[in-house]
């Protein structure tokens, strides 16, 4: 019988962490649009009620990084889902715009934590960490795209508050599950990789490889948050959704993203090879292509490229966690993934002013496009620079 690639209660919590998240964290952008009419106020007030939330969600990634270094990733896992839940059932409870504010505060800083946390918790559990890391990442992916369905579902055939307050219990259900596995220590920290490295890298190496990692992580959040933001208005500007509703154009977003995310198996498998550092360059190169092709494609040659373009940032995912937690101590592993996630908060309000700097009617996001293919090959240029050692790890007893 073929081996997990970590051990089962590992990936099934990390999983539905990471996919409750995801859930969790885009319910209001859809729920939002049910409440302009509920409470009578403008869609712009109400989408402002949402920033002090998503600051938080980069912005509070370091304070849980290190909190999982001295207290072990599954207390702050249990604080993941507790503080999700509590938010989100909050929300639903909230009668007025302050007390809706600071749930969705609280959503977001409870948002902060699974990143750092949970990836670092998986890797120090993975017997293979890339297949690991890719497994989880897909349950992350399915979140993205099941959230807006479960909101919308829910507030049609019951309530908007109902689309708060259920998946809120489901989370809270879960946090209270994972805390009696580790109370009956059917789940305990460890406090080294259960598959160490065969090629420790040194300080030397891991300082060069932050300060590159810092320039490419930063340049992918830039690129990945504009092309995500205007992915539903890039497909309805093709040819064939132009007199769509707006559920046709969710469906085909929801389904270039779910077919996109496949990749990180072959990121995953790629991860655990010794060429990841190769891998890793070769995706910038390909993520240029891919958005060259995007910026002169139309019609169903657009949603293609679109689906290419997802299969690269998809591909690339496990690759580059996999070469941070290589140049990152086991025992400040969760540091390291909060500082890369705080990168977000530069990286996404950047991708976003892209889309308003370079989008128009006439030209569409072709302007936009271009820009990113730009920037996908200066973090090319700068992960040359990465460490030439290859990644190994020992082999599984």
């Amino acid at each position: 019988m073929r081996r997990l690639s970590a051990p089962f209660p590992i990936l099934f919590f990390a999983g539905a962490a990471h996919g409750m998240n995801h859930v969790l964290l885009t319910l209001y952008l859809t729920l939002v649009l049910v409440l302009t009419n509920v409470w009578h106020i403008a869609y712009t007030d109400l989408i402002a009620l949402w920033v002090i939330g998503a600051t938080l969600v980069g912005a509070g990634a370091p304070l849980a990084g290190w909190l999982s270094d001295r207290w072990g990733e599954t207390k702050v896992l249990v604080l993941c889902f507790l503080g999700l839940g509590t938010g989100a059932v909050l929300c639903g409870l909230s009668q007025n715009t302050w007390q809706l504010e600071a749930s969705l505060a609280l959503l977001g800083l409870s948002g902060s934590i699974y990143h750092p946390v949970g990836i670092s918790w998986v890797v120090k559990h993975a017997h293979a960490r890339g297949r690991a890391i890719a497994l989880t990442g897909i349950c992350g992916s399915f979140g993205v795209a099941l959230g807006p369905v479960t909101a919308g579902a829910l507030a049609t055939f019951w309530s908007w508050r109902a689309g708060f307050i259920l998946p809120g219990i489901l989370t809270l259900g879960l946090g209270f599950a994972l805390l009696w596995f580790h109370v009956t220590r059917r789940i305990v920290d460890r406090g080294d990789d259960a598959v160490p490295s065969t090629t420790p890298p040194t300080r030397g190496d891991m300082t060069r490889a932050f300060g590159v990692l810092a320039i490419t992580m930063t340049a992918m959040f830039i690129a990945n948050a504009a092309f995500i933001t205007a992915l539903p208005k890039l497909v309805q500007t093709a040819s064939v959704f132009s007199h769509s509703g707006f559920l046709a154009i969710g469906v085909a977003v929801g389904l270039i993203q779910l077919t996109g995310s496949s990749a990180q198996f072959v990121g995953g498998r790629l991860a655990d090879s010794r060429w990841a550092r190769h891998a890793y360059l070769l995706t910038f190169a390909a993520l240029a292509l891919v958005l060259m092709l995007t910026a002169m494609a139309s019609g169903w040659a657009l949603l293609a490229a679109a689906v290419l373009v997802i299969l690269v940032f998809e591909c690339m995912a496990p690759l580059e966690t996999m070469l941070v937690a290589h140049y990152s101590p086991s025992a400040r592993r969760g540091l390291v993934f909060g500082v890369r996630y705080a990168l977000a908060t530069v990286g996404n309000p950047v991708g976003v002013w892209l889309i308003a700097r370079y989008y128009s009617p006439q030209a569409g996001f072709t302007y936009m496009l271009i820009v990113l293919a730009v920037i996908a090959l200066i973090a090319l240029s700068a992960g040359l620079f990465l460490p030439h050692r290859r990644i190994a790890v020992a082999p599984a007893e």
